[in-house]
Protein backbone atom coordinates (compact mmCIF):
# COMPACT_ATOMS: atom_id res chain seq x y z
CA UNK A 1 0.00 0.00 0.00
CA UNK A 2 3.07 2.21 0.78
CA UNK A 3 4.21 2.22 -2.75
CA UNK A 4 0.49 3.39 -4.32
CA UNK A 5 0.57 5.98 -1.80
CA UNK A 6 3.62 7.32 -2.83
CA UNK A 7 2.09 7.87 -6.18
CA UNK A 8 4.84 6.47 -8.30
CA UNK A 9 3.96 5.84 -12.16
CA UNK A 10 7.37 4.16 -12.29
CA UNK A 11 5.43 0.71 -10.88
CA UNK A 12 3.98 0.61 -14.33
CA UNK A 13 7.44 0.66 -15.76
CA UNK A 14 9.97 -2.48 -15.55
CA UNK A 15 12.94 -1.83 -18.10
CA UNK A 16 16.12 -3.88 -18.56
CA UNK A 17 19.07 -2.77 -20.43
CA UNK A 18 19.73 -6.58 -21.67
CA UNK A 19 20.07 -6.98 -25.52
CA UNK A 20 17.99 -10.08 -25.80
CA UNK A 21 18.57 -10.43 -29.54
CA UNK A 22 19.50 -8.19 -32.84
CA UNK A 23 17.78 -8.73 -35.81
CA UNK A 24 20.84 -10.25 -37.32
CA UNK A 25 19.48 -13.33 -35.52
CA UNK A 26 16.98 -13.20 -38.39
CA UNK A 27 19.73 -11.51 -41.17
CA UNK A 28 17.84 -8.90 -41.31
CA UNK A 29 18.80 -5.68 -42.26
CA UNK A 30 18.53 -2.04 -39.54
CA UNK A 31 19.96 1.03 -38.40
CA UNK A 32 20.42 1.69 -34.87
CA UNK A 33 19.24 5.36 -34.68
CA UNK A 34 20.20 7.70 -31.81
CA UNK A 35 17.74 10.88 -31.41
CA UNK A 36 16.98 13.32 -28.74
CA UNK A 37 13.45 13.57 -27.01
CA UNK A 38 12.15 17.14 -26.36
CA UNK A 39 13.92 17.43 -23.32
CA UNK A 40 17.20 16.39 -24.53
CA UNK A 41 17.37 13.07 -23.46
CA UNK A 42 18.93 10.45 -25.65
CA UNK A 43 16.35 8.03 -27.09
CA UNK A 44 17.70 4.43 -28.92
CA UNK A 45 15.21 3.42 -31.95
CA UNK A 46 15.58 0.54 -34.49
CA UNK A 47 14.61 0.55 -38.00
CA UNK A 48 14.36 -2.70 -39.59
CA UNK A 49 13.98 -3.59 -43.28
CA UNK A 50 12.39 -6.38 -44.87
CA UNK A 51 14.33 -8.60 -46.89
CA UNK A 52 11.91 -7.55 -50.19
CA UNK A 53 10.50 -4.19 -51.71
CA UNK A 54 8.88 -1.98 -48.79
CA UNK A 55 5.32 -2.36 -48.66
CA UNK A 56 5.07 -0.01 -46.05
CA UNK A 57 5.97 1.18 -42.52
CA UNK A 58 4.47 0.30 -38.96
CA UNK A 59 6.12 2.19 -36.15
CA UNK A 60 5.41 0.61 -32.14
CA UNK A 61 5.44 1.96 -29.34
CA UNK A 62 6.24 -1.42 -27.01
CA UNK A 63 4.79 -3.02 -23.81
CA UNK A 64 6.34 -2.07 -20.38
CA UNK A 65 8.87 -4.70 -19.31
CA UNK A 66 12.50 -5.56 -20.75
CA UNK A 67 13.15 -3.60 -23.97
CA UNK A 68 13.24 -3.03 -27.94
CA UNK A 69 15.31 -6.07 -28.59
CA UNK A 70 12.78 -8.27 -26.83
CA UNK A 71 9.69 -6.72 -28.35
CA UNK A 72 10.62 -6.56 -31.70
CA UNK A 73 11.20 -10.40 -32.01
CA UNK A 74 6.95 -10.83 -31.94
CA UNK A 75 7.21 -8.66 -35.08
CA UNK A 76 9.58 -10.48 -37.17
CA UNK A 77 6.48 -11.98 -39.33
CA UNK A 78 5.19 -8.74 -40.41
CA UNK A 79 9.31 -8.08 -41.15
CA UNK A 80 9.13 -11.04 -43.22
CA UNK A 81 5.77 -10.14 -45.35
CA UNK A 82 7.69 -6.80 -46.49
CA UNK A 83 6.96 -3.75 -43.96
CA UNK A 84 9.61 -1.56 -42.27
CA UNK A 85 9.43 -1.72 -38.94
CA UNK A 86 10.44 1.24 -36.77
CA UNK A 87 10.52 0.67 -33.09
CA UNK A 88 12.42 3.06 -29.89
CA UNK A 89 13.19 2.62 -26.25
CA UNK A 90 11.62 4.80 -24.34
CA UNK A 91 13.91 6.98 -21.56
CA UNK A 92 15.52 4.58 -18.89
CA UNK A 93 15.05 1.13 -21.19
CA UNK A 94 17.73 -0.60 -23.57
CA UNK A 95 20.51 1.97 -25.28
CA UNK A 96 17.86 5.19 -24.00
CA UNK A 97 18.98 7.71 -21.51
CA UNK A 98 17.66 9.05 -18.17
CA UNK A 99 15.03 7.48 -15.64
CA UNK A 100 11.74 5.79 -16.52
CA UNK A 101 9.08 8.70 -16.25
CA UNK A 102 4.95 8.88 -17.09
CA UNK A 103 5.48 12.38 -18.46
CA UNK A 104 8.57 12.01 -20.12
CA UNK A 105 7.62 8.80 -21.48
CA UNK A 106 4.53 9.81 -23.22
CA UNK A 107 6.93 12.90 -24.47
CA UNK A 108 9.27 10.34 -26.03
CA UNK A 109 6.68 8.34 -28.02
CA UNK A 110 5.84 12.16 -29.54
CA UNK A 111 9.26 12.29 -30.31
CA UNK A 112 9.80 8.84 -31.97
CA UNK A 113 7.48 9.77 -34.14
CA UNK A 114 8.57 13.43 -35.16
CA UNK A 115 12.28 11.90 -35.70
CA UNK A 116 10.23 8.73 -38.08
CA UNK A 117 8.72 11.49 -39.92
CA UNK A 118 11.85 13.82 -40.67
CA UNK A 119 13.25 11.05 -42.56
CA UNK A 120 10.55 8.92 -43.70
CA UNK A 121 8.28 11.17 -46.14
CA UNK A 122 5.44 8.51 -46.64
CA UNK A 123 2.48 7.49 -44.50
CA UNK A 124 2.78 4.95 -42.21
CA UNK A 125 0.58 2.92 -38.98
CA UNK A 126 1.31 2.87 -35.84
CA UNK A 127 0.45 0.51 -32.84
CA UNK A 128 0.72 0.65 -29.46
CA UNK A 129 1.02 -2.47 -26.90
CA UNK A 130 -0.41 -2.53 -23.49
CA UNK A 131 1.26 0.85 -21.93
CA UNK A 132 2.50 1.31 -24.99
CA UNK A 133 -0.90 2.06 -25.99
CA UNK A 134 -1.70 4.37 -23.29
CA UNK A 135 1.77 6.42 -24.17
CA UNK A 136 0.86 6.69 -27.90
CA UNK A 137 -2.95 7.63 -27.56
CA UNK A 138 -1.54 10.87 -25.28
CA UNK A 139 1.29 10.91 -27.76
CA UNK A 140 -1.01 11.26 -30.99
CA UNK A 141 -3.11 13.98 -29.17
CA UNK A 142 -0.58 16.83 -28.85
CA UNK A 143 0.42 16.40 -32.63
CA UNK A 144 -0.41 16.64 -36.13
CA UNK A 145 -1.28 13.08 -37.62
CA UNK A 146 -1.44 13.68 -41.27
CA UNK A 147 0.66 11.26 -41.73
CA UNK A 148 -0.38 8.30 -39.82
CA UNK A 149 -2.67 5.65 -41.53
CA UNK A 150 -4.49 3.78 -38.94
CA UNK A 151 -3.46 3.44 -35.39
CA UNK A 152 -3.60 -0.06 -33.62
CA UNK A 153 -4.16 -0.64 -30.18
CA UNK A 154 -3.02 -4.40 -28.92
CA UNK A 155 -3.72 -5.36 -25.24
CA UNK A 156 -4.29 -1.70 -23.70
CA UNK A 157 -5.77 -1.01 -20.01
CA UNK A 158 -8.45 2.12 -19.84
CA UNK A 159 -6.86 3.78 -17.15
CA UNK A 160 -4.00 4.08 -14.54
CA UNK A 161 -5.91 3.78 -11.56
CA UNK A 162 -8.89 1.25 -13.13
CA UNK A 163 -6.09 -1.81 -13.45
CA UNK A 164 -4.53 -0.99 -10.21
CA UNK A 165 -8.01 -1.17 -8.03
CA UNK A 166 -8.93 -4.41 -10.55
CA UNK A 167 -5.45 -6.27 -9.33
CA UNK A 168 -6.34 -4.88 -5.50
CA UNK A 169 -9.82 -6.25 -6.04
CA UNK A 170 -8.63 -9.86 -6.50
CA UNK A 171 -6.66 -9.91 -3.14
CA UNK A 172 -9.09 -9.62 -0.19
CA UNK A 173 -6.92 -8.21 1.78
CA UNK A 174 -7.16 -4.64 0.08
CA UNK A 175 -10.71 -4.73 -0.75
CA UNK A 176 -10.93 -1.97 2.18
CA UNK A 177 -8.14 0.45 -0.09
CA UNK A 178 -9.46 0.13 -3.49
CA UNK A 179 -10.34 3.76 -3.15
CA UNK A 180 -6.67 4.29 -3.31
CA UNK A 181 -5.80 3.81 -6.65
CA UNK A 182 -7.56 6.81 -7.31
CA UNK A 183 -5.96 9.45 -4.79
CA UNK A 184 -2.31 7.91 -5.70
CA UNK A 185 -1.43 7.63 -9.39
CA UNK A 186 -1.28 10.07 -11.88
CA UNK A 187 -4.33 11.90 -13.80
CA UNK A 188 -4.95 13.25 -16.83
CA UNK A 189 -3.20 10.55 -19.24
CA UNK A 190 -5.62 7.42 -19.33
CA UNK A 191 -6.37 6.11 -22.38
CA UNK A 192 -10.08 6.29 -21.86
CA UNK A 193 -9.83 10.04 -21.90
CA UNK A 194 -7.73 10.22 -24.93
CA UNK A 195 -8.93 7.23 -27.42
CA UNK A 196 -11.94 9.38 -28.95
CA UNK A 197 -10.00 12.70 -29.31
CA UNK A 198 -7.92 10.41 -32.46
CA UNK A 199 -9.48 11.02 -35.36
CA UNK A 200 -8.20 8.04 -36.96
CA UNK A 201 -9.15 4.29 -38.53
CA UNK A 202 -8.40 2.25 -35.10
CA UNK A 203 -8.16 -1.47 -34.59
CA UNK A 204 -8.25 -2.94 -31.02
CA UNK A 205 -6.79 -6.44 -30.37
CA UNK A 206 -7.02 -8.64 -27.42
CA UNK A 207 -6.59 -12.37 -26.48
CA UNK A 208 -9.21 -13.72 -24.47
CA UNK A 209 -7.21 -14.87 -21.71
CA UNK A 210 -5.30 -11.96 -21.18
CA UNK A 211 -4.13 -12.75 -17.64
CA UNK A 212 -2.72 -8.94 -16.69
CA UNK A 213 -5.07 -6.52 -18.45
CA UNK A 214 -8.64 -7.88 -18.85
CA UNK A 215 -10.29 -7.91 -22.37
CA UNK A 216 -13.20 -5.59 -21.21
CA UNK A 217 -10.69 -2.60 -21.28
CA UNK A 218 -10.11 -2.86 -24.94
CA UNK A 219 -13.81 -3.50 -25.40
CA UNK A 220 -14.26 -0.06 -23.50
CA UNK A 221 -11.89 1.98 -25.76
CA UNK A 222 -13.59 0.46 -28.64
CA UNK A 223 -16.79 1.49 -27.69
CA UNK A 224 -15.36 5.05 -26.56
CA UNK A 225 -13.63 5.75 -30.19
CA UNK A 226 -15.03 6.64 -33.19
CA UNK A 227 -15.32 5.23 -36.32
CA UNK A 228 -13.88 3.65 -38.49
CA UNK A 229 -13.16 1.01 -35.84
CA UNK A 230 -12.66 -3.09 -35.17
CA UNK A 231 -12.10 -5.11 -31.97
CA UNK A 232 -10.25 -8.44 -32.60
CA UNK A 233 -10.58 -10.64 -29.88
CA UNK A 234 -8.88 -13.63 -30.38
CA UNK A 235 -9.73 -16.68 -28.08
CA UNK A 236 -7.48 -18.74 -26.09
CA UNK A 237 -5.08 -16.00 -26.43
CA UNK A 238 -2.56 -14.31 -23.23
CA UNK A 239 -1.36 -11.22 -22.97
CA UNK A 240 -0.05 -9.07 -26.33
CA UNK A 241 -0.29 -12.81 -28.10
CA UNK A 242 -3.14 -11.65 -30.38
CA UNK A 243 -1.00 -11.04 -33.72
CA UNK A 244 0.94 -14.79 -32.90
CA UNK A 245 -2.77 -16.48 -34.56
CA UNK A 246 -2.09 -17.12 -38.36
CA UNK A 247 -5.78 -16.52 -39.52
CA UNK A 248 -5.39 -12.71 -37.52
CA UNK A 249 -2.07 -12.15 -39.01
CA UNK A 250 -3.53 -12.80 -42.39
CA UNK A 251 -6.36 -10.06 -41.36
CA UNK A 252 -4.17 -7.77 -40.55
CA UNK A 253 -1.92 -7.67 -43.44
CA UNK A 254 -5.42 -7.12 -45.26
CA UNK A 255 -6.43 -3.81 -42.78
CA UNK A 256 -2.38 -2.48 -43.37
CA UNK A 257 -3.17 -3.12 -47.44
CA UNK A 258 -6.48 -1.46 -46.99
CA UNK A 259 -8.48 -4.62 -48.14
CA UNK A 260 -12.30 -4.12 -48.28
CA UNK A 261 -13.77 -1.56 -45.98
CA UNK A 262 -11.50 -0.91 -43.30
CA UNK A 263 -11.10 2.70 -43.77
CA UNK A 264 -14.97 3.88 -44.30
CA UNK A 265 -16.28 6.55 -41.62
CA UNK A 266 -18.95 4.92 -40.41
CA UNK A 267 -17.28 1.19 -40.32
CA UNK A 268 -17.39 -0.23 -36.63
CA UNK A 269 -17.45 -3.73 -36.15
CA UNK A 270 -15.93 -6.81 -33.54
CA UNK A 271 -14.29 -9.97 -34.96
CA UNK A 272 -13.82 -13.12 -32.55
CA UNK A 273 -11.26 -15.49 -33.84
CA UNK A 274 -10.96 -19.32 -32.77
Amino acid sequence: MALLLQGCSSLFFYPDNITHRTPDFYELKYKDIYFDSYDKTVLHAWHIYPKVESKGLVFVAHGNAQNLSSHFVSWVWLIEEGYELFIFDYRGYGKSHGEIELKGSIEDTSAALSHLESFYKKEYFVCGQSLGGTLLLNALEERDNTKIKAVVIDSTFTGFSDIANNKMSKVWLAWPFQWIPYLSLENGYDAKDKVALIDKPMLFLHGSLDPIVSPNNSWQLFELSTPPKEFWLVKNTKHIQALDNAKVQKDFLNFLEEGRHYYESDYSRMRIYE
